[in-house]
């Protein structure tokens, strides 16, 4: 009999044997699951992220009941430390809160030299996270260790996604200065507190979503992310203790191998690979190189999966990843991760989960010898039209570019290679040549502007251009198109549409839909950007003061989905006929048929080859 209340000891012992570099007697199941317990307990979301006994047991009670193996804790891990430094919280009653990064905490050196280093006992909820910690260790005996935004994505929190990744490129010592302080003076002091309020504790562990590719290239994560995980380390004492293990994007990687290596660099423990990227590599592929390591093991389960199902596929994912990752030299070093449960994520679907578990356990396995995964692997969570981030769905036809480059104006020529290579000082100028020869403004921009923004998002699509590229791609094309604006706007060149484009209410992520409307922009279209957290009544009132010719709603959350229908519905009965497509990495083509939207984007490429058949049907109708 346990001496604590909550009595996951036979777990705990698995687990730990693993992660300090024995073997585990069983294959132990985790999860991040805290958005799910508030929505399973039934609790108001600001009170569960607010009150730390309520979120510890709340937690707890979810995972005793359903029989999960360790106590896991994952609470609203991106905004805390950036809530500390002054960030403005948005918060709901049935989701996670989140940073409202709407407005920049740090943008230049002014602004870092103003900013006060937070005080982990007294500044936002850092407070807050110190205790829930504690009354875990009361409650369980648990160590549980303490989760921290790793530091580049902590500084595309306090800077913004798109300004960072500028910055990197513009002014590479400042981002460089602005990392040594978010390490130094945010996070070090965040994890020594931690070790302060539980003296046994060597673990920390960094999540790290935006700082993954293809959020990031690989030449970012080498210049701007490992050596500040690895300086961190060294601040709080050296221990391998002091991780980053939630990197995704392995299928992007040139070379898995050396991916996986700089993995286990910043997590020595063992080598985590999650859906959709576990799925798409393919276990085996995956387990040949921890055998050949002699590593520790995680696949993780997709929360697209688990939520969507259907069961039976949920199943035969559990037992293929538990009897690869337990097979071998190396097998009793692996543990199963339940990726992300949320509100959304149905009871049922996390019962048939945890039952799936034992049954493989206890040697019922259906699918024995059976592997599904791997590059020619059908992903049942992903199919009908959903890629991942819209990636791989399509290659590029190159000998298509080929001909139409070898028919074009010369000077057209040169400036679309000028927006390949993102070159935003020279396109502008090529484009005033261009009209200093003589040549049109609109034909330049038909020509010349939009065209290459058309190959960019076919190789983003292919998997061959990753999001900053993107970025800087349509920050060259629009220095060109700042030379023509003034020259359309005095010929009343219209634009080939208007589009209202917004994330819906309760959603805070904005990279796809900016994205989405950086390639809108380059097609010609005009592009009216409500940003995040929208309610119905905005976008219908914005849309009907620009006269929209489509609209366009973006989510990134499953608990967010919801409101895309609540707005296609009182748009219907506002009596407004203007068409309404979605996209988001959750949203698939199944669910914007059930929805009731007009059309859905899979990839930025795909929505801007929407908004134009939905326009064109517009002028013919």
């Amino acid at each position: 009999m346990s001496a604590y209340e909550y009595d996951f000891s036979q777990g705990i012992k698995q687990y730990k044997a693993i992660i300090d570099g024995g073997e585990a007697e069983w294959v132990p199941v985790t999860a991040q699951m805290a958005e799910f317990c508030m929505k399973y307990g039934g609790y108001n979301g600001k009170k569960f992220f607010s009150d730390p006994e309520l979120f510890v047991r709340g937690n707890l009670d979810a995972q005793r009941e359903l029989g999960f193996d360790i106590p896991d804790l994952v609470w609203d891990v991106y905004s805390v430390e950036a809530e500390a430094l002054g960030g403005d919280m948005a918060w709901f009653d049935e989701l996670y809160p989140a940073l409202d990064n709407t407005r920049a905490i740090i943008e230049n050196e002014k602004d870092l030299a103003r900013i006060k280093a937070p005080d982990p006992f007294k500044s936002g909820r850092m407070p807050w996270v110190l205790e829930a910690l504690q009354i875990c260790k009361e409650l369980t005996g648990y160590t549980h260790y303490i989760h921290y935004c790793a530091p580049i994505n902590l500084a595309a929190q306090v800077m913004q996604f798109e300004k960072l990744i500028m910055a990197m490129g513009e002014r590479p010592k400042f981002v460089h200065k602005l990392m040594d302080f978010l390490v130094e003076e945010v996070l070090a002091p965040y994890i020594q507190a931690y070790f302060k309020v539980l003296p046994d504790a060597t673990v920390a562990n960094g999540k790290d979503a935006v700082g993954s590719l293809p959020f990031i290239t690989e030449e970012i994560l080498e210049e701007f992310s490992v050596p500040y995980i690895l300086k961190l380390r060294e601040l709080c004492g050296g221990g391998p203790g002091i991780r980053c293990d939630n990197w995704w994007g392995d299928s992007f990687a040139k070379d898995p191998d050396k991916f996986w290596d700089t993995k286990l660099v910043v997590t020595p423990q063992y080598l985590k690979v999650q859906d959709p990227d576990c799925f798409r590599v393919g276990t085996k592929r995956i387990k040949e190189y921890v055998d050949k390591r002699g590593c520790a093991l995680s696949f993780g389960v997709g929360n697209h999966l688990l939520t969507q199902g259907p069961p039976e596929e949920i199943v035969k994912r559990i037992h293929e990843y538990m009897e690869v990752g337990s097979s071998g030299p190396y097998g009793k070093k692996f543990y199963l991760y339940l990726c992300s449960l949320s509100a959304q994520t149905p009871t049922e679907h996390v019962k048939t989960a945890i039952d799936a578990v034992k049954r493989f356990r206890a040697g019922d396995r259906p699918y024995a010898g059976q592997v599904f995964s791997g590059p020619e692997g059908i992903d049942a969570a992903t199919t009908g039209g959903k890629g991942f981030m819209g990636i791989y769905a399509k290659g590029i036809n190159r000998e298509k570019y080929d001909a139409e480059a070898a028919a074009r104006k010369k000077i057209f020529q040169e400036i679309y290679e000028s927006v390949m290579v993102f070159d935003n000082e020279n396109c502008p100028k090529l484009v005033r040549q261009a009209l200093d020869d003589g040549e049109d403004a609109m034909d330049i921009l038909d020509q010349g502007l939009i065209p290459p923004m058309g190959e960019v998002g076919d190789l983003f699509a292919a998997g061959e251009m990753f999001v900053p590229e993107m970025l800087l791609a349509a920050r060259a094309m629009k220095a060109g198109l700042e030379v023509l604006r003034p020259i359309l706007t005095k010929t009343h060149s219209k634009p080939k549409g208007v589009i209202v484009t917004a994330t819906v209410f309760g959603d805070l992520h904005d990279i796809g839909k900016n994205l989405v409307g950086m390639m809108l922009e380059g097609a010609g279209f005009k592009v009216v950007d409500l940003g995040v957290n929208t309610k119905a009544e905005e976008i219908i009132q914005t849309a009907k003061e620009v006269n929209a010719d489509v609209i366009g709603l973006s989510a990134l959350l499953t608990t967010t989905m919801p409101f895309m229908k609540l707005i296609i519905e009182q748009i219907k009965q506002e009596g407004m006929t203007v068409p309404v497509i979605v996209g988001g990495a959750p949203v698939s083509r199944e669910f914007a048929d059930n929805i009731g939207a007009d059309g859905y984007g899979d990839n930025a490429p795909e929505a801007v080859a929407l908004c134009k058949k939905l326009v064109a049907q517009k002028d013919v109708a």
